[in-house]
C-alpha cells in the first residue's frame, strides 16, 4: 500500500522538481533569488521542494512565460493570493492548471521549455 504524500513536506531535490516542471534547475534558482519561492533547506543547505511548492512553481512559471508578468508583478499576485481564504486560492490555482491544459501546443511547448526568456530577462547583464 502506498502512503499518501503530505503536500507540505519538502521531499523533492531541485533536480527532481525541475524534471517534474520540465524546466532547467537554474530557472528554479532564479525564482528563489527573485523571492518568488522559498524552498526548504536541509542541514547541508540543499534545496527541497514540497508538492505545494511544485504547484506554486508551476503557477509562477505560467505567469512569467505565458502571461509575461515580471518578477515584481508575480510577487504582487502571490501576495494577493496569500491574503485570500485557502478555498478561493485553491479554486483560482486549479483554474490556472486547467487553462494550462487547454493551451495551444505551441504555447505548451514554450511553457515547458521556458524559451530561455526567463533566464535571459532575470539574469543581470555583466
Amino acid at each position: 500500500m502506498v502512503k499518501d504524500i503530505d503536500p507540505i513536506r519538502a521531499i523533492f531535490p531541485i533536480s527532481v522538481a525541475a524534471e517534474i516542471l520540465e524546466v532547467n534547475p537554474r530557472t528554479l534558482r532564479i525564482y528563489e533569488e527573485k523571492g518568488l519561492i522559498s524552498p526548504s533547506r536541509n542541514d547541508g543547505n540543499r534545496r527541497f521542494y514540497s508538492l505545494k511548492d511544485i504547484g506554486l512553481l508551476e503557477y509562477v512559471h505560467y505567469l512569467i512565460q505565458i502571461k509575461k508578468v515580471n518578477a515584481a508583478g508575480v510577487k504582487e499576485i502571490l501576495s494577493l493570493l496569500d491574503s485570500l481564504p485557502e478555498e478561493i486560492r485553491e479554486d483560482l490555482t486549479s483554474r490556472v492548471e486547467k487553462s494550462i491544459e487547454k493551451m495551444p501546443k505551441d504555447k505548451i511547448a514554450m511553457f515547458k521549455e521556458g524559451v530561455n526568456e526567463i533566464t535571459e530577462s532575470l539574469i543581470p547583464v555583466q
